[in-house]
């Protein structure tokens, strides 16, 4: 159990937020009903030798050349392309942007001199070299990070790479930060043989065998990224892990949540129904199932892929349906010290996020995420 100082350190945090919670509470539900989550699309069109599937046939060859150049996944290539133009290369957007990469003429005519931007493989060529150019420019700020050396390039790309500099990091821009966030998940979900990480949160091997879900019949309502809600507040505004939901419950206890992989528990906190363990199968992740209603498991218990923890609720700051019923699960880094609060002061910004990683890319990969967590499937 966590310590009866740390306790209440986290505890006045808690009750201090509480204010905040029923504004958070409509806001979840809301999101339950909208819920749109991300699903690993089945391969329309693979090609042999590619690392990207769905990406129109006649395309293939110009999006694997531009990602080659630039230095950026051909996946995170077409995901771009996608969220600019829907692969329309005759696409004109009212402020003048035009084809397939919707450059607005200034920039074009910088990057692609004389060429026609309505020419879709002159248009992802010219893709493929301005990427490039934000990587070079912007991956000094990285600090030797490949992946976050992709998710600057892409900030840069948005928001201009004077911002990127300007905040040393990913700027402080909604539209920016839920850009990069929108790219990466659509990169891995859409444009990726079997969902595989594109650019992976943990680079290390993820072991054999597959996950089990851990919220059966949950819809995914907020994902690891920036959000400007006041309950975040003392989170740096950042939503630290995937919140998974059982539709339609409303405060009302919901399913029986599991444990995705065999697994030792090695704390509780109380106040906000959070069960914290370490996988002890495969790579040694930790992991925090937070907001439970109950919980069927104590310290030192080790449990198998499957066994039951506890169910889904909306506890928060000592208190019973504070929030909508949902699951909120976060996942550390094999080797990262969680205990003792550790999980939540170790991390500053969306640009140092301690010990945590985004769940989701490891569940989808491990099949723990799939369809089922939509309702638009």
């Amino acid at each position: 159990m966590i310590g009866p100082l740390t306790f209440i350190v986290i505890f006045a945090f808690a009750v201090g937020s509480l204010a905040l919670i029923g504004g958070y509470g409509a806001w979840e539900e809301n999101q339950q009903l909208q819920a749109a989550a991300r699903s690993c699309s089945n391969p329309i069109s693979v090609s042999e030798g590619s690392t990207t599937v769905n990406v129109p046939q006649e395309y293939k060859e110009a999006i694997d050349k531009a990602g080659k150049e630039s230095g950026i996944p051909a996946q995170i290539i077409a995901a771009q392309i996608q969220a600019e133009s829907n692969w329309n290369p005759k696409a004109e957007s009212p402020a003048g942007a035009k084809g397939l990469t919707q450059f607005i003429p200034s920039t074009w005519e910088a990057i692609a001199p004389g060429e026609d931007p309505f020419d879709p493989f002159a248009s992802i060529a010219a893709q493929g070299r301005y990427m490039k150019q934000m990587k070079e420019q912007l991956e000094h700020l990285a600090g030797g990070d490949a992946n976050k050396a992709i998710e600057l390039a892409l900030a840069g790309y948005n928001a201009g790479p004077g911002a990127v500099v300007q905040y040393k990091g990913i700027p402080p821009f909604p539209e920016t930060q839920n850009y990069v966030v929108k790219i990466m998940g659509t990169s891995q979900m859409t444009y990726s043989k079997g969902c595989s990480q594109v650019a992976k949160v943990w680079d290390g091997d993820l072991g054999d065998g597959e996950w089990t879900n851990p919220c059966p019949g949950c819809v995914k309502t907020s994902g690891f990224a920036p959000r400007a809600l006041a309950v975040d507040a003392q989170n740096h505004f950042v939503h630290w892990g995937v919140d998974l939901a059982s539709p339609g419950v409303g405060n009302n206890p919901g399913t029986e949540i599991v444990a995705p992989v065999k697994m030792k528990i090695t704390d509780i906190y109380e106040a906000d129904g959070c069960v914290f363990a370490t996988a002890t199968e495969g790579p040694e992740f930790g992991f925090s199932f937070c907001h439970l209603h109950s919980y069927d498991v104590n310290p030192g218990m080790e449990v198998e892929r499957g066994t039951v923890i506890g169910v889904e609720g909306g506890t928060g700051g000592g208190v019973k349906n504070a929030f909508s019923t949902h699951l909120h699960l976060e996942i550390y880094k094999p080797g990262f010290d969680y205990t003792n609060f550790k999980w939540f002061t170790a991390r500053t910004g969306w640009d140092n996020p301690g010990g945590n990683i985004d769940p989701e890319p490891i569940l989808i990969e491990k099949g723990a995420m799939t369809c089922s967590f939509s309702i638009s499937c």
